[in-house]
């Protein structure tokens, strides 16, 4: 009996069954020992921004002289045109291309027509008139002719004068007379050649003064008065100095642009008229800064400026003006201190971006 108790199968079962329980006792009478200790989450970092590496010069405005530089060309200040005031036959022509006159010359004559039998007849005519009212108003002072007769010959006279003036007139018409100084240019017309009047005779330009013309746009304009100095070059590399004599309040319908006249000297007449020739004038001198022309870039809003970093090395937006264009470079106004300006990287990146700034001439410079 005893033996069969204590059968190792049973012992074995026993021991399992003990061992069972008090790893469940364990867990039911210290709970806490076998909890584990609560995890303490730590609160996720923010990524640090990234630097976007950018190219950049240092615009640092002074006082800059503005040069318009303008194509143009030359125009005789004074030029008329010697024109036929009657009818007639050209009988002597005084003058040809290159001739030097002075107003009132006498340049062509055109045929009598009987201009001057129209003067004889009415000179006669007043010196008829003129004797009968002498010889009537001595009767009419010597009490033998009414007084009433004495306003009708004084309008005799008048009307005998007046016909003389006409015919005069007409007379003097056969003379064609230069309408200023300067030199004839074209003669259109030949001796025993029969013309109506307003027939032109002869060209002239007065060379002293000649104009340089030019056009500025609406932006230029506002640089230009009347009274500042210019340079006129031509092509064969002289220079005159001068100064702007007009400047256009009308624009151009086609082009937009107003015309602008620089007025030099010319009294040897050394310079011809409608040659072509560059016109460049001094303007007074602004405030300005010189950037690359890649630097400039239009906002959001469509208005022209530049990128720079600031002091925290943010991207910001600076709106300028162009005053004076150049081939690489520009000067604008808008930058009143010294600039970090963005001008290589400019257009991958925004207002409030974190840069990184490089020189721009040491950016440029080869590796050693």
């Amino acid at each position: 009996m005893a033996s069969s108790i204590f059968k190792p199968s049973r012992i074995v079962s026993v021991l399992i069954i003990l061992a069972a329980g008090g790893w469940i006792a364990s867990g039911t009478l210290a709970p806490e020992a076998s909890q584990e200790a609560p995890v303490v989450e730590k609160p996720a970092e923010e990524p640090k921004p990234v630097a976007q590496r950018v190219s950049v010069s240092t615009a640092i405005p002074q006082q800059h002289q503005r040069r318009l530089t303008l194509s143009c060309n030359t125009k005789a200040d004074h030029s008329s045109m010697a024109v036929a005031r009657g009818g007639g036959v050209i009988v002597d022509l005084n003058v040809d291309r290159g001739s030097k006159v002075h107003a009132g010359d006498v340049v062509a004559k055109l045929s009598d027509e009987g201009r001057q039998a129209a003067v004889k007849q009415t000179q006669a005519l007043l010196d008829q008139r003129r004797a009968e009212y002498e010889a009537n108003k001595k009767l009419i002072e010597s009490g033998n002719s009414p007084k009433l007769q004495l306003p009708s010959l004084e309008a005799a006279v008048a009307a005998a004068e007046a016909a003389l003036s006409i015919a005069t007139a007409e007379a003097d018409r056969a003379m064609i007379r230069s309408p200023l100084d300067g030199v004839v240019t074209s003669v259109p017309v030949e001796v025993g050649q029969a013309i109506q009047p307003a027939t032109t005779i002869a060209e002239i330009i007065d060379p002293d003064p000649m104009l340089a013309v030019g056009a500025v746009s609406e932006r230029q304009r506002g640089q230009l008065k009347v009274g500042q100095e210019a340079t006129v070059r031509f092509i064969d590399g002289r220079e005159v100095r001068g100064g702007v004599s007009y400047v256009g309040l009308s624009a151009d319908s086609a082009t937009r642009t107003y015309p602008v006249e620089t007025t030099i000297s010319n009294a040897d007449a050394s310079i011809p008229d409608g040659v072509t020739c560059e016109m460049v004038v001094d303007t007074e001198p602004i405030e300005a800064a010189s950037i690359p022309r890649s630097a400039l870039v239009f906002s959001d809003d469509g208005e022209l400026g530049v990128r720079y970093a600031n002091d925290e090395s943010r991207v910001a937006f600076m709106p300028v003006s162009i005053i004076d264009d150049g081939r690489e470079s520009v000067w604008v106004t808008g930058i009143d201190r010294a600039t970090q300006v963005i001008v290589a990287g400019q257009d991958f990146v925004k207002e409030g971006d974190l840069v990184e700034t490089v020189s721009a001439v040491a950016a440029a410079e080869p590796a050693g």
